[in-house]
C-alpha cells in the first residue's frame, strides 16, 4: 500500500539494511527500517483502519508489517487464518520470530496449539520453525508444556533453524518448569540441539548458575 511504501522509502537505511542481509537470508528487497520503527507506523496504519489483508509485500519490512497488522485482530479465527496465509512469505527467521511472537491472541488457545502442533510436521524449515516458535510463545504454561516439550523434542531435522529453534525452545521451558524441561530433554537424540540448547541456557539471566552446570552436564 502507498502509505507503507512511502514510510518505507523515507526511514529506509542502507548500512542497517547490509548489516540485516548478512544475518537474515531472504529473497525479498530489505529496506533497513529498524524494527522499533516499524512497529511505531503499524500501530499508526492499524489506528487508521489498515487491516494486514490490505499489505502485498515485497520486501521483507512489508511482510513484517503484514505480519504485526495481523497482531490487532480481534477475532482468534481471524488471527489464525492470517497467519495460514502468511506462511508462504516466511522464508527466513526473522519473519517467524517477528510475526508469530506478535500474535498474543493466540496464547493458551487450543485451535492454536492444535495449528501449531500441525506446522511440526511441515516439510518446509520455516513453517516447522512457526510451530516451534508459537508453541514455545503461548504454551509453555502449566496446561500444554507437557506436550509442546514432548512434540519438540520428537522433531528430528537436520536443518539449522529448525535446530536453532528447538534449542531457544528448551531454553524457555527450562526457565519455565526445570523439571520437566529435563525429562524431555533427556529424550532429544540430536547433540547439536542438546549443545545449542545448553549454550543458550548459559547465556540466560534467568538460570542459577548450578542448573546451568547440570544442563551442560546432559550434553
Amino acid at each position: 500500500m502507498d502509505k507503507l511504501k512511502k514510510f518505507l522509502q523515507e526511514n529506509k537505511n542502507q548500512k542497517l539494511a547490509l548489516f540485516n542481509k548478512k544475518i537474515i537470508s531472504t529473497d525479498f528487497q530489505i529496506y533497513g527500517v529498524a524494527l522499533p520503527n516499524l512497529r511505531k507506523e503499524v500501530k499508526v496504519l492499524a489506528g487508521n483502519g489498515v487491516t494486514f489483508a490490505e499489505v502485498k509485500p515485497s520486501s521483507l519490512e512489508e511482510v513484517l508489517a503484514k505480519g504485526l497488522l495481523l497482531s490487532y485482530e480481534k477475532d482468534v479465527k481471524t488471527v489464525l487464518q492470517g497467519l495460514k496465509s502468511m506462511l508462504s512469505y516466511f522464508d527466513n527467521w526473522c519473519a517467524v520470530d517477528v510475526i508469530v511472537g506478535s500474535l498474543k491472541k493466540l496464547n493458551g488457545k487450543d485451535e492454536a496449539f492444535s495449528f501449531f502442533k500441525k506446522c511440526l510436521t511441515d516439510g518446509d524449515e520455516f513453517v516447522v520453525r512457526t510451530g516451534i516458535i508459537g508453541l514455545m510463545k503461548f504454551f509453555a504454561g502449566e496446561k500444554y508444556i507437557k506436550e509442546s516439550a514432548k512434540l519438540i523434542s520428537e522433531i528430528k531435522s537436520q536443518l539449522y533453524y529448525i535446530k536453532m529453534a528447538q534449542a531457544w525452545a528448551f531454553c524457555e521451558f527450562f526457565i519455565k518448569n526445570f523439571d520437566i524441561a529435563k525429562d524431555y530433554f533427556l529424550q532429544i537424540q540430536d547433540k547439536d540441539v542438546k549443545k545449542k540448547t545448553a549454550q543458550k541456557c548459559r547465556d540466560s539471566f534467568r538460570l542459577s548458575k548450578e542448573q546451568k552446570q547440570f544442563i551442560t552436564s546432559l550434553t
